[in-house]
């Protein structure tokens, strides 16, 4: 009731200003919580279930799984364990679903139902094998829902366009009305494009791309990445290729990885589209043929029909990372000397490492 409580005295708030607001609200609920809270679960699903010693959420009805029927999808190994760490998580986004629905009838209460844009997304994929801290598609794809309360927008749709999180941004300030300099030497450049016109209609071509970085996650887990994505195509760039691919803490401890060493370890069938190997060690370069390979396993950098594809992407990634500023830019090979008197022509210098 604090929660609801808290949301009712926000949004009023907003009644009694009559001014534009802009709330965002973070959850929980799909975040593993294993290897700091085990008394609640692997994903925390059973905080606030009622059970003793759990807590209880009043607003929460718990929706449960077995873990023989869940669907999994295809970058998680198909053995009980990753069934039930799965499953687990399927609880807790529940919790997720009902508490935006929770702050959509309070939005409807206060009386902003039919003047606000709504934005439901994710700020990464889903924490396991190849999902979060990775560039693969699992890592990639988030959720985006838009609810626009324009009669003339597109409403139950599905847009098939080439979005990603970096055109938030541009898409809150076309909904304000708010320009934004192309060319500014304080603020950053915006890279993204404005969603709205999606809710008017599809584009006819779809020629875009979007793009992705990681540098690192927990302090020890370094290893920087780039990306570049068309609706066929997919360039990875892993820039620290040389170490093995680290893994997280809370991932480590989980019951999918740990199956996944055990199994490895005692030679038993994976049951999984990759080799723990395979996934600690990747090349300097990834392409795939999204169309033809939408798992991402084979790599056709080296393949001589994709010659001029890689070069494309390269280039693309290339003319990103220089309007973004990357301070990778020029890694692994060189060091990138932007200040100085660098500051107004910046260049790779090599490194001479290879």
């Amino acid at each position: 009731m604090k929660v609801k409580s808290a949301w009712q005295s926000i949004l009023m708030s907003f009644v009694f200003l009559c001014s534009p607001f802009l709330l965002y609200v973070a959850f929980h609920d799909p975040h593993r919580c294993g290897h700091t809270n085990p008394e609640y679960g692997n994903f925390c699903e059973k905080f606030g279930n009622g059970e003793p010693g759990m807590g209880f959420i009043e607003d929460w009805h718990p929706i449960y799984y077995k873990p023989e029927q869940v669907q999994l999808p295809y970058f998680v190994q198909d053995t009980p364990a990753a069934r039930q760490d799965v499953a687990a998580q399927y609880t807790t986004i529940s919790r997720l679903d009902q508490g935006v629905g929770l702050i959509l009838q309070e939005l409807k209460a206060a009386g902003f139902e039919n003047n606000t844009l709504i934005i439901y997304s994710s700020d990464n994929g889903i924490p396991f094998p190849s999902g979060r801290t990775n560039l693969y598609d699992p890592g990639m794809a988030e959720p985006l829902l838009i609810s626009s309360p324009q009669p003339e927008h597109r409403h139950n749709e599905v847009t098939y366009s080439m979005t990603s999180l970096l055109d938030i941004v541009p898409t809150l300030l076309d909904w304000f009305n708010i320009s934004y300099p192309h060319e500014n030497e304080v603020k950053p450049i915006l890279t993204g494009k404005s969603l709205l016109p999606l809710l008017v209609k599809e584009p006819a071509h779809d020629t875009g791309a979007v793009f992705a970085s990681h540098s690192h996650h927990e302090i020890t887990m370094y290893y920087p990445m780039r990306a570049v994505r068309t609706k066929r195509y997919k360039l990875i760039h892993n820039i620290n290729y040389k170490m093995p691919f680290p893994i997280d803490q809370d991932f480590y401890i989980s019951p999918s990885f740990q199956d996944l060493l055990n199994r490895t370890r005692s030679k038993k069938p994976l049951n999984w589209y990759k080799t723990l190997k395979s996934y600690y060690y990747r090349d300097e370069w990834e392409l795939y043929d999204l169309k033809k390979d939408a798992e991402e396993v084979n790599n056709v950098a080296s393949k001589p029909a994709y010659k001029n594809i890689l070069l494309e992407l390269k280039t693309r990634l290339d003319e990103w990372q220089k309007a973004t500023a990357d301070p990778w830019l020029c890694a692994p090979g060189g060091v990138l000397e932007a200040a100085g008197s660098f500051k107004k022509h910046p260049q790779c210098l090599p490194l001479d490492n290879f």
